[in-house]
């Protein structure tokens, strides 16, 4: 079950690897905009338990990655003001300390930029990809490390930047930011590593930047009705690996089956509302129940949800958020109301491919890996 996890988080990742370096038919990466940037950074570990503080520390963080500014050759690039797209590669020490090991990361990414002059950006930069860290906790040889149960983790990456155009061709800027690896609950424990970070760092283009393209004039009056080209029904089924370690002992994970569907309303070129319905199988429930002694059936095991439900499209890739509430179970120990935040890598003729977080009052419970087709 791991090998098949681990398989299919790389594929994933790997999808998420192409769309980016070719978000759009044509901005590719052997076009022009292509830049090459490095960052450092110093900050230190934030102990949301009081369990981590024996491992508190401060840290660096160093960051190398290839982007590419989109100029508007599609218009989501000129509706999100440009952004830029890029691959990160990132690495921390973690303090030095022998029980936390390194952090290695790999992090597509796109920044936003909320102003932007010939010589002064301001930006918000958003990350998401597959992180290792070389120590995990073990019961007997790393027990003080609560941070992390599994080696591979989901790495985040969120900053606000300032960057000052030197030439026309090299920038200079400093950040604020913040880092997170976590499992999503696959492997107890999972406090996650939360690395709060202040840097600076450079940018240069390899060729001459080209020029913008002006942006079209948007009129959103063509999505005020209900005609078919204006709705999308999306279903999907993934999988998710789940571990409770209070009830199930160490090292011992269930799965976790999600199917879902969003029926969404296009109110703007790029965004969509909509209601969706989840219904979850939790193997984990039936431990749980046996746990506390009370009867039940498999009928009894799924829980119906229904949530409200936004996407945003960046070419291939859309995000979709869902909050919600289960209608029924019969265990809600985690709770009934819920949320998920997922990525959809589009493949073309319906086909998409999905990860997604599901989280119960902001606290995570399993990410889901799955693959799903949409009617627009």
């Amino acid at each position: 079950m791991k090998t098949r996890f681990l398989n299919s988080t790389v594929l994933l990742f790997i999808l998420l690897i192409s769309n980016t370096l070719s978000a759009t038919t044509n901005d590719t990466i052997f076009v022009p905009n292509l830049q090459i940037e490095v960052r450092a950074s110093y900050g230190f570990i934030i102990c949301h338990h009081h369990e981590m503080k024996a491992l508190s520390t401060h840290l660096p963080l160093f960051e190398i990655s290839l982007d590419q500014a989109t100029f508007g050759r599609k218009s989501w690039q000129s509706r999100s003001n440009y952004p830029t797209i890029g691959m990160s590669f990132l690495y921390t020490d973690l303090g030095g300390r022998p029980e936390l090991g390194q952090a290695f990361a790999v992090i597509p990414h796109m920044t936003f930029h909320c102003l932007k002059s010939q010589r002064h950006q301001l930006s918000f930069k958003l990350g998401i990809g597959v992180g290792y860290v070389t120590k995990t906790f073990d019961r007997v040889t790393n027990p003080k490390n609560t941070f992390v149960g599994s080696h591979v983790n989901a790495a985040i990456e969120l900053s606000f930047d300032y960057n000052y155009m030197v030439t026309n061709r090299l920038g200079l800027k400093a950040f604020v930011g913040l880092t997170h690896f976590s499992n999503g609950a696959s492997r107890s424990p999972n406090n996650g590593i939360n690395i709060a970070h202040v840097g600076i760092g450079a940018n240069y283009f390899l060729s001459q930047p080209k020029q913008r393209l002006p942006k079209q004039p948007s009129d959103n009056k063509q999505y005020r009705s209900w005609k078919k080209e204006n709705l999308t029904f999306i279903f999907g089924l993934s999988l998710s690996k789940k571990d409770i370690e209070e009830y199930l002992g160490y090292n011992k994970t269930w799965i976790v089956y999600n199917f879902q569907f969003n029926a969404l309303k296009r109110v703007t070129e790029m965004s969509k509302f909509g209601i969706g319905f989840d219904l979850v199988y939790d193997n984990t429930d039936k431990e749980i129940l046996a746990h506390k002694g009370i009867e039940f059936d498999d009928f009894e095991i799924l829980k119906p949800g229904i949530n409200a439900a936004y996407e945003i499209a960046f070419g291939n890739t859309s995000f979709m958020i869902n909050f919600g509430c289960h209608l029924s179970g019969k265990d809600l120990c985690e709770g009934r109301v819920y949320q998920k935040l997922g990525a959809l890598q589009h493949l073309g003729k319906g086909v998409f491919v999905t990860i997604a977080l599901t989280t119960h009052y902001g606290w995570a419970d399993y990410i889901g890996l799955g693959i799903g087709y949409r009617i627009h």
